[in-house]
């Protein structure tokens, strides 16, 4: 549990390296079998990465740089291998497992995706009738005889858990290739996660491949994968991100990369500095593909200032005289908190647009919201596909929970620093998951109010 009151910022914030773009690298410095060095936000000993970044750390490292010379080809595999290291630890990382399951069915051995807490309830339909359409054996654990399988995959040889480490995780996941190429069809309305995925596999498979896309939800998150690949010399083409053309027997060359500052995270810091104080925060990128670029679009229509300074540093100003806005969210979803944070401090009535994208979030991200912020007195209703935000005072003075919810935790925080009354969140820890220094940040720049 923690407690904020009312503050203001002033000072200098260090963002965390950019969560969308580093599990993109790992997986394709996975791909190149090689290592890389990675240069801009990510820290030198690594250690102040989120959790999710730790977790595709983690898969890559327990099947090691000889997959894509021993497991896509198998019969170069040497007798005696480990097998133990296919069962893969995805954390909570919605994106680690739904990425990393058409780039391990690459292979013809069986993967298990393992996972912990919210990934355990997060939607894997669409990764498992995508990958059986692309020919590739894929179960779900949720729904089969969890320990009937593992038996018989402990007889046939091809699975040894051996890794404790592992028993604070539960299986989800079976997979089993070898993905080929070929022509299909995805559907990526719910998520773009496993499109990434398999841009970034089918580059290395036998076959051209034809992706017939339907329904693309985040297209910037795409932009991003096909950068990633463009970066290791891997090479993708689309039409109009309707139809994806991909050349297969590519290979992906280890090279230095620079790894940007995250603009999920930094967005609450945006937001913060735009109601209450000025800030410079920085690393970002002023060209950054990322989706959550786009806070400094809603920031501008709500009627804040920002300039870019020096060594990729944003400075936002403070702004007197805030009204409320309509934004569009559809394709950055993980805007709806910072977003509802600045909403709750305009004057006036907010529309924020794509609500239909929060359902299958680390919780019901749209109902979590609605209620977190109802116990501390903001006015917020949900119509349609759109999330309406009566802005002005936020009495504050009530506990609330970030719902095991990274990302809710950081909003109520920022709001609360212009409430009337403190505000207590429990679930701090959450934060861990995609910015694990967001409270040392935070108490770095408040200052209490006079």
């Amino acid at each position: 549990m923690i407690t904020i009151s009312k503050g203001r910022l002033r000072g200098k914030v260090m963002l965390p390296p950019s969560k969308s773009m580093s599990i993109r690298v790992l997986a394709a410095i996975f791909l190149a079998g090689r290592d890389t060095l990675l240069r801009g936000a990510w820290p030198k000993d690594g250690t102040q990465v989120c959790e999710d970044v730790q977790a595709a750390y983690r898969v890559v490292r327990s099947v090691g740089s000889q997959f894509v010379k021993e497991d896509i080809w198998p019969n170069a595999a040497p007798p005696g291998r480990d097998h133990s290291r296919r069962q893969l630890d995805c954390g909570e990382s919605a994106l680690a497992l739904r990425m990393f399951a058409p780039i391990l069915a690459l292979s013809s051995y069986i993967y298990c995706l393992r996972g912990r807490t919210t990934l355990i309830t997060r939607p894997i339909d669409f990764v498992i009738e995508g990958l059986r359409e692309l020919g590739c054996w894929c179960e779900s654990l949720n729904t089969l005889p969890t320990l009937s399988i593992i038996e018989n995959l402990k007889e046939t040889g091809r699975w040894e858990p051996r890794d404790s480490s592992l028993s604070l995780s539960r299986p989800i996941l079976l997979v089993q290739g070898p993905l080929r190429g070929g022509k299909y069809q995805v559907n990526a309305g719910g998520s773009s996660q496993f499109l990434s995925g398999l841009l970034m596999a089918l580059p290395l498979a036998e076959k051209d491949s034809i992706l017939e896309v339907e329904h693309l939800a985040s297209q910037p998150y795409i932009d991003l994968t096909l950068n990633v690949m463009e970066s290791f010399g891997v090479r993708a083409t689309h039409d109009n991100y309707k139809v994806f053309h991909i050349p297969g027997r590519q290979t992906y060359r280890a090279r230095k990369i620079a790894v940007e500052g995250d603009w999920s995270g930094g967005a609450n810091f945006i937001v913060g500095a735009t109601l209450f104080g000025d800030l410079r925060i920085g690393p970002l990128w002023k060209n950054s593909l990322q989706a959550d670029k786009a806070i400094l679009e809603a920031i501008g229509k709500a009627g804040g200032s920002w300039a870019w300074g020096t060594a990729n540093q944003l400075k936002v100003y403070k702004s007197d005289s805030l009204q409320g806005f309509s934004f569009d969210a559809q394709k950055c979803p993980d805007l709806f908190p910072p977003l509802v944070a600045l909403a709750v401090h305009c004057k006036g009535t907010t529309s924020i647009h794509g609500i239909d994208r929060l359902f299958h979030k680390e919780s019901n991200r749209a109902l979590a919201l609605l209620e977190e912020y109802s116990r501390v007195g903001a006015n917020i209703r949900l119509e349609g596909n759109n999330m309406v935000v009566e802005g002005g005072v936020l009495p504050g003075g009530a506990s609330t929970s970030a719902r095991g919810d990274n990302r809710i935790a950081m909003s109520l925080a920022i709001a609360a620093l212009g409430a009337e009354k403190p505000i207590e969140i429990e679930g701090k820890h959450t934060v861990s998951k995609s910015f694990p220094d967001f409270w040392v940040e935070l108490e770095k720049v408040t200052r209490p109010e006079q």
